[in-house]
């Protein structure tokens, strides 16, 4: 079964995690600039979101894939 990492933004960080919450998990953040709540700030959420998943999937060395999580710009 594939793990699934959890996409979206805590403060001014895109992240992707795997597992349950950072103490057990895998993660990775991304600094942005921007205020997500901006169409700018939202593009550059989700390029370092983006960025962040690529991370976590080569240093895991296996295939992992996402969700969009609750605090992600385009969760509705």
């Amino acid at each position: 079964m594939t793990e699934r990492a959890e996409l979206g933004v805590d403060g001014n960080c895109g992240f992707a995690l795997v597992g349950p919450d950072l103490q057990v998990g895998e993660a990775e953040f991304e600094e942005f600039a921007g205020d997500v709540r901006t169409s700018e700030g939202a593009r550059q959420a989700k390029l370092a979101i983006n960025r962040a998943y690529q991370r976590l999937k080569a240093r895991l060395g296996r295939p992992i894939s996402y969700y969009i999580g609750e605090s992600h710009p385009d969760h509705c």
